[in-house]
C-alpha cells in the first residue's frame, strides 16, 4: 500500500494499529480475538510484531491527519470495521468509537451506520461481496 514517503506510509500505517488498539479497547476489554485481529492487520500492513506492541503501548501518541485520498480514508475504516466485529460482538462504545473516527475521516455518519449495520448483520457470518459496497455506493465522491 502506498501512503507516500517511507516516513508517512509508517506514520500511517501506526495510525492504524493505534485506532485499532483504541476500537479494541473502547468496551474496556482487549479479547483474544481482537488481539488476533490486530496482529492479522498489522502485518498485513507490512508491520513486524514490535511495531505493533511498540503502538499498543501508547495508541494516542500516533494520531495524525487522516489522508487526502477518499479510498485511503476507507480503508481506514474498513480495519476498524472489521475490529469491530473480530470478537463476535459489537458494543454500543464500539459503535460510538467507530462514528467518532469516520467522522474525523470525513464521512457522513448515515454511512457509518449502514456499514456498522452491516457488521452486526453478518456478526457470526461471512460478509457477503457486495454487501459493504451497495452501503458506500450512495455516499462515494
Amino acid at each position: 500500500m502506498d501512503f507516500g514517503t517511507h516516513q508517512e506510509e509508517m506514520a500511517m500505517k501506526r495510525y492504524i494499529i493505534s485506532l485499532l488498539v483504541m476500537q479494541a479497547q473502547s468496551d474496556r476489554s482487549f479479547s483474544p480475538l481482537e488481539k488476533k485481529y490486530l496482529a492479522y492487520a498489522g502485518h498485513s500492513l507490512g508491520l513486524t510484531d514490535t511495531e505493533i506492541a511498540v503502538v499498543r503501548l501508547n495508541p494516542e501518541k500516533y494520531a495524525i491527519a487522516p489522508p487526502p485520498d477518499e479510498s485511503k480514508r476507507m480503508m481506514v475504516l474498513y480495519f476498524l470495521l472489521f475490529m469491530m466485529r473480530s470478537d463476535g460482538q459489537v458494543g454500543p462504545e464500539e459503535e460510538k468509537f467507530c462514528h467518532h473516527v469516520g467522522f474525523q475521516l470525513g464521512f457522513r455518519p448515515e454511512m457509518v451506520s449502514n456499514l456498522i449495520g452491516v457488521m452486526k448483520e453478518f456478526l457470526q457470518n461471512d460478509i457477503p461481496p457486495n454487501a459493504m459496497l451497495e452501503k458506500v455506493k450512495p455516499y462515494l465522491n
